[in-house]
């Protein structure tokens, strides 16, 4: 008599389709890469009260930009950069430039003062409008480990090409600041640039993410005492054409 073939069991498995589609994006996982998180990759100074009293907020003019130096100890990706700022003038609207410029080392300077040199990796326009906030333009850069300088210019001479930094109330840490400034009008290509005080409590800042809506704080009174900005020359260090000296 024949015996018949043993019949192997068969196994069903009943999914319901909310299951499925939770077990297909299980699966997806494993092969989607996940947006990375945005973070600050620099920043002189937290988002905070802005500062009472003291001296002037300093300026950007067609004479004179302002910067601060920072490091990066391992390689990443920017997506904007930006700074507190407020218009020059109370009703104007107004375009300023960031820029991100290579450095030798912590004493080293930008090679131009019009942002033309090669080591000026990229360049953003930055709009600035009432009231006085967090302000940013995108600015794509993928920066190596080493020194690098934060620098915002005016755009052209008048107010509407030209902006305040309120100062904030907490500094982080110390902010390597510095300035530029034209020594003569009538000849541009003499220009200084100088470390040191005069810039204390703005806020600059270097983000992983594109330029984010502003944010504001209280603002400050605009259109008053804005001049250049006043720094002592004991200690500093200057730098005049691209030749360092010292200050005394």
């Amino acid at each position: 008599m024949k015996r018949g073939n043993p019949r192997m069991p068969r196994w069903r498995m009943n999914v319901a389709p909310g299951s499925l589609c939770a077990l297909f994006g299980l699966l997806l996982i494993g092969v989607t890469p996940l947006a990375a998180a945005a973070f600050s990759i620099y920043e002189s100074v937290a988002l905070g009260p802005l500062a009472t009293g003291g001296d002037p907020p300093p300026v950007i003019v067609a004479d004179q930009f302002l910067g601060v130096k920072f490091h990066v100890s391992k390689p990443v990706t920017t997506g904007s950069i930006g700074g507190y700022f407020a218009p020059y003038t109370r009703g104007v609207e107004a375009d300023i430039v960031g820029a991100i410029v290579r450095l030798d080392g912590p004493h080293d300077f930008p090679d131009s003062f019009n942002l033309t040199t090669d080591d000026v990796l990229g360049k953003t326009l930055i709009h600035i409008s009432e009231p006085g906030g967090d302000f940013a333009g995108d600015l794509t850069l993928t920066l190596t480990e080493g020194w690098y300088a934060l620098v915002f210019a005016a755009t052209g001479i008048q107010d509407k090409h030209n902006a305040i930094m309120p100062r904030m109330d907490t500094a982080i840490e110390y902010p390597l600041y510095f300035f530029g400034r034209v020594l003569d009008p009538n000849a541009p290509e003499w220009f200084a640039f100088l470390d040191g005080g005069g810039l204390e409590g703005i806020r600059m800042f270097v983000a992983s993410e594109s330029a984010p809506p502003a944010r504001t704080v209280p603002s400050v009174p605009l259109g008053l005492g804005l001049s250049g900005v006043g720094a002592s020359p004991q200690g500093a260090r200057f730098a005049i054409r691209g030749a360092s000296l010292s200050g005394n």
